[in-house]
């Protein structure tokens, strides 16, 4: 989808420069890190908040090895989200995160080298789970979309050689795909991505 596509340059904001020294051996896993919208109802009204909440445990099971690994202690484990507003006239998508409040409850925000598009967060851990809880709260009508970008290349703060990649997917949550308008009837799509309308 366009929208996807225009935010992939997102994706690099995670993608930490940090190398590790001459006598370890770089390590990469990949994971995949779920992720909940809700209420998830396909139109709300200006005001209403949408909560997207990660509360994961720190094992993950690798998908290149099958074997559950304990990632705990990450650094920079954390998403970019994109906001997007769909111009009936011109028929794209353009940036939108200026039309949304944000209510932080769990996470840590991080300054965005791109405001009008996205918001940059990194999630917090607790007792053996990574957590993140974020409101949002559009301010004006019309059809949105946010999506959450993978974290990639996250290290431990302890350990810069072993790295992961996490892709940030919704699970138990309707996403939508249908408000979008190159939306081909398919029904096994899944993402990051979420599609609302703000009446």
């Amino acid at each position: 989808m366009k929208f996807q596509i225009s935010l992939l340059f997102i994706l690099a904001f995670f993608v930490q420069q940090s190398s590790c020294n001459k006598n370890c051996v770089e390590t990469t896993y990949n994971f995949e890190l779920p992720v909940k919208a809700y209420p998830d109802k396909d139109t709300i009204k200006v005001g209403d908040t949408i909560w997207v909440e990660i509360n994961s445990r720190t094992d993950f099971l690798d998908k290149s090895t099958n074997k559950t690994i304990n990632y705990a202690g990450a650094a920079n484990l954390g998403s970019a989200i994109g906001f997007s507003f769909r111009d009936t006239v011109n028929k794209k998508w353009v940036d939108a995160a200026n039309d949304f409040k944000f209510s932080l409850l769990k996470g840590l925000n991080t300054n965005s080298s791109n405001i009008n598009l996205y918001r940059e967060y990194l999630f917090s851990e607790e007792a053996g789970y990574y957590v993140f809880k974020l409101g949002i709260m559009p301010q004006k009508k019309g059809l949105y979309s946010f999506l959450l970008s993978n974290s990639n290349n996250t290290y431990r703060q302890n350990d810069k050689c072993t790295k992961a990649n996490f892709t940030i997917i919704f699970r138990n949550t309707n996403q939508h795909y249908y408000l979008s308008p190159s939306y081909s009837g398919q029904t096994n799509l899944e993402g990051g991505d979420y599609y609302f309308i703000v009446n």
